[in-house]
């Protein structure tokens, strides 16, 4: 029914036919012009029971129910708390990869968030209820039109109209203006993969918004299934609402898992708002000063709300994130770092841990109750502070190894669960730092994508991903070109996600693409792009 073209997290881009018709989904049907969607509207089944009566009836809604076998149509939710309106959401998206239509539920204030969760159909239904009762609504906010001196909008309505010109027809329209205007906006964010920092600076604007996006955020599980694990857009938390974000949730889960120190010894540094870590100033300084004494020293860079060993510092969101620095940690962001940090400390065996912070970053460390050897006064990057750093590290014995290639290492193991040891021996890494590539000889076997943060596969790596099974999708017998379709695929591998390197095969090996829905949509769904095919091997 709906044919996928854009991903980002649980929102989609898509297109609906309907008798020969299309439209775009996030769509919102237009009451005013209710002719234009008449077909749409028409091939519904509605029910005659509104969906909230599943939870005080569950018989009689069976009986009463919507039979469509096209849409998901949840009726009745404006009525429900923040919580259940959330659970039902994720329950209905769960349920079916159907469209999802919510009526009389969107305004231009809870659209994103609604998208967000995957409400894909929306109406105009509570705009223009809204402007019977003199309600003159905007993006982030809602006026009574007599409180108003003048208009703070710039739609058609608004510039050819003063505030007593308005009466309920004209502010219906332009309500739904708004609603146009609003679902524009969402789009171009799906397009660009920013959706959630979008919704997170969004949900500020209301309580009930702000609560809506938290308790989305205790069902981590529900975003797993949709969400890309790679990005080329920046993450930017601004908020302790960020913590919580999948993103952030993924990173943790898989780097943890992932890492596997090499050295007994470990530098604590402070991040840098130069991403990645190793080009920025102080990191620069740092590294210059302290030259080969670093060698076979295991690197953690401290940030809020991430840490991140410095084998991930190529890896998303790592590679690119912004956080505004204030100086100042809160109690609830310095305990969440410092657990996340705990972690990684515990996956090594380290005889010795120096910490090279200060400020709220010591606290951190502090607050583990370890052993550390503390080497910054002041700023990080002062000679005391250097020759503080450059003493400690010489009075401790280090085993050596190769940061590049341990960084690869740890890249597969994140990305593929592939162990470096299953490619071989006389791996070689080439390139400039960034722009590292891994080699077997004269053969490339992985580069990294510093857009997305990520690893790209080549001949030796695709083989062994089609041996293991690991991010593969097996087509049917034609040959691929720059796109493959949903119809095309016949198995895929169910970790997939949107933006993941995957494998493409039948009776053979054929070549490598990028992913633009998940393993389960490929095999489930019909229609919609699958594979953005990257090479032939």
């Amino acid at each position: 029914m709906i044919s996928l073209e854009k991903r980002d997290g649980v929102a989609r881009i898509g297109k609906l036919e309907i008798d020969g018709r299309k439209f775009e989904v996030p769509l919102m049907i237009d009451f005013l012009e209710r002719y234009e969607f008449e077909d749409l509207i028409g091939s519904m089944d509605f029910g005659i029971a509104p969906y909230v009566l599943r939870d005080i009836d569950p018989k009689r809604f069976e009986v009463l129910k919507g039979k469509d076998k096209n849409f998901i149509i949840a009726t009745g939710l404006s009525v429900l708390s923040p919580r259940k309106l959330v659970e039902t959401l994720i329950k209905l998206r769960n349920d079916s990869f159907k469209p999802l239509y919510t009526p009389a539920l969107a305004t231009p204030k809870n659209l994103p968030l609604l998208v967000y969760f995957g409400v894909d159909i929306v109406d105009n239904i509570l705009p223009i209820v809204k402007a019977y009762e003199g309600i003159y609504m905007l993006e982030n906010c809602e006026f009574e039109l007599k409180s108003l001196k003048s208009l703070p909008c710039n739609c058609e309505i608004c510039r050819n109209h003063s505030v007593k010109d308005l009466d309920e027809e004209l502010i219906a329209k332009h309500n739904t203006a708004v609603m146009k205007r609003q679902i524009k906006l969402i789009k171009e964010q799906i397009r660009s993969e920013n959706l959630r920092n979008f919704v997170e600076a969004h949900a500020k604007f209301d309580p009930e918004l702000t609560a809506m996006l938290r308790i989305g955020d205790e069902n981590p599980e529900f975003f797993k299934r949709y969400c890309a694990v790679f990005k080329k857009s920046k993450l930017t938390p601004t908020s302790e609402d960020s913590f919580s974000r999948y993103e952030v949730f993924t990173f943790f889960e898989r780097a943890i898992d992932a890492y596997k120190p090499k050295s007994e010894v470990l530098l604590i540094l402070p991040c840098s708002a130069r991403k990645p870590y190793m080009l920025s100033r102080s990191h620069s300084k740092i590294r210059s000063y302290l030259g080969d004494l670093l060698s076979g020293v295991e690197e953690i860079i401290v940030s809020s709300p991430l840490v991140v060993p410095r084998v991930f510092e190529l890896t998303y969101p790592a590679i690119n994130y912004d956080v505004p620095v204030t100086g100042y940690w809160s109690g609830d962001e310095i305990r969440f770092v410092a657990e996340k940090l705990a972690k990684f400390i515990e996956k090594g065996r380290f005889d010795v841990i120096i910490a090279h912070v200060e400020g709220g970053y010591k606290k951190v460390v502090e607050s583990l109750g370890i052993d550390v050897i503390f080497t910054a006064e002041g700023e990080v990057t002062s000679q005391k502070s250097l020759n503080n750093l450059r003493k400690a590290l010489e009075c401790v014995a280090k085993r050596d190894f190769d940061l590049y290639l341990s960084i690869f290492e740890h890249m597969l193991r994140y990305q593929f669960g592939i162990e470096l040891s299953e490619l071989g021996d006389n791996l070689k890494v080439k390139g400039r730092y960034p722009n590292l590539e891994l080699f077997k000889g004269k053969d490339r076997i992985a580069r990294i994508d510093v857009n997305y943060g990520m690893l790209d596969v080549y001949m030796p790596l695709a083989k062994l991903m089609l041996e293991k099974n690991a991010y593969t999708v097996r087509i049917d017998n034609f040959e691929p070109k720059g796109m493959i379709f949903a119809v095309g695929v016949k198995e895929a591998d169910e970790r997939i996600r949107p933006n993941d390197i995957v494998v493409f095969y039948n009776d053979e090996l054929i070549g490598v693409g990028r992913a633009i829905m998940t393993g389960i949509e490929m095999v489930e769904m019909d229609r919609g792009y699958a594979i953005e095919v990257k090479r032939k091997l």
